[in-house]
């Protein structure tokens, strides 16, 4: 078990620091910025950064690439309209990261809906599971008199569209080329929040430097970075451990959020994580015994944009 035969491994750990970091991040951040302003200035940084390795791509690209980039560009740009209103809203950090990770058991129910794609058995099983649990989660603000809160309603429409986000990723990744579709995501992400940002937000009229140097850290760490580590985590890493690690970045943003925001892990809201993490465990352990064979081989990659922490990576198709 030496470092250097599960580097791939350790990478994506990293990786899934660096997303839930980028929670912690944001939050710090529209605590002074509007909140679709900072969505805005964070992926419109993140494209800006990208681009130079995108650039020679997007040229290449035809009108039918170009349409199906922007198509996902968009459901990316309300995926993270709905996600940033959440975290505005919410003091539970770890609550919403549990929520959106809900997306990984959307994206199968939605895939269905659209293209008949049948999702796999292990999937009815866990879906029940997940479903209680966000009941549980749902119910740890009722039981603390909060009510169904408005972060509650915007992290479960973010799943939603979550799911919707990856299901046309996916199906477009395979003929669309990695950097330039990357790249056009960050970019409607930045130009359509700026659009919305100048018709109904606000700018104040100072804004302090610990702000800046969140909006910074979000964009350098929880944007670029991520993808980053996850890219060359998952090119190096067995598909099913890689899978499996990414579930703990709900787990990590937990942690960060007690530790830094002061959450509150009452009876039910704990019992609603575990739920969740036993459900997306269910079904991604349907794919380890295939990946088990894959383990220092190279399958095919598609471009895929984080369910739960709205960074892009790349993903490896199961």
């Amino acid at each position: 078990m030496s470092f250097k035969h599960y580097r791939g491994e350790w990478i994506l750990l990293l990786a899934t620091l660096a997303a839930a970091f980028g929670w912690l991040f944001s939050k710090s951040a529209i605590a002074e910025l509007p909140a679709v302003t900072f969505v805005s200035l964070r992926f419109g940084a993140a494209a800006l950064i990208f681009l130079p390795f995108a650039f020679r791509g997007l040229g290449r690209l035809s009108r039918k690439q170009w349409q199906q980039s922007l198509l996902v560009g968009l459901s990316f740009s309300l995926y993270l309209f709905f996600w940033v209103l959440g975290v505005k809203h919410t003091q539970e950090l770890g609550k919403g990261a549990f929520l959106l990770s809900l997306a990984m058991l959307a994206a199968p129910l939605i895939a269905w809906l659209i293209y008949q794609e049948r999702p796999v058995r292990r999937f009815w099983l866990a879906l029940p599971i997940a479903v209680l649990g966000m009941i549980f989660l749902a119910a740890s603000g009722l039981s603390s008199g909060g009510g169904l809160g408005l972060d509650t309603l915007f992290f479960l429409l973010t799943a939603l569209w979550a799911g919707i986000q990856f299901v046309l990723n996916s199906r477009y990744a395979k003929s669309v080329p990695i950097l330039p579709l990357t790249f056009i995501q960050l970019a409607m992400v930045g130009l359509s929040s700026g659009f919305y940002a100048l018709l109904a937000e606000d700018m104040p009229s100072s804004v302090g430097s610990m702000t800046w140097l969140w909006l910074a850290l979000s964009v350098l760490i929880g944007t670029n970075a991520r993808f980053l580590l996850q890219t060359f985590g998952q090119k190096l890493s067995d598909v099913g451990n890689g899978a499996l690690i990414m579930i703990l970045e709900p787990v990590w943003t937990m942690l960060l959020s007690v530790m830094f925001m002061q959450e509150m892990l009452g009876t039910s809201k704990i019992i609603g994580c575990v739920l969740i993490l036993l459900a997306l465990l269910l079904y991604r352990v349907k794919r380890l015994p295939k990946a088990a064979s894959l383990h220092g081989k190279k399958s095919r990659k598609q471009v895929g944009i984080s369910l739960s922490s709205a960074s892009p990576c790349i993903k490896k198709g199961d």
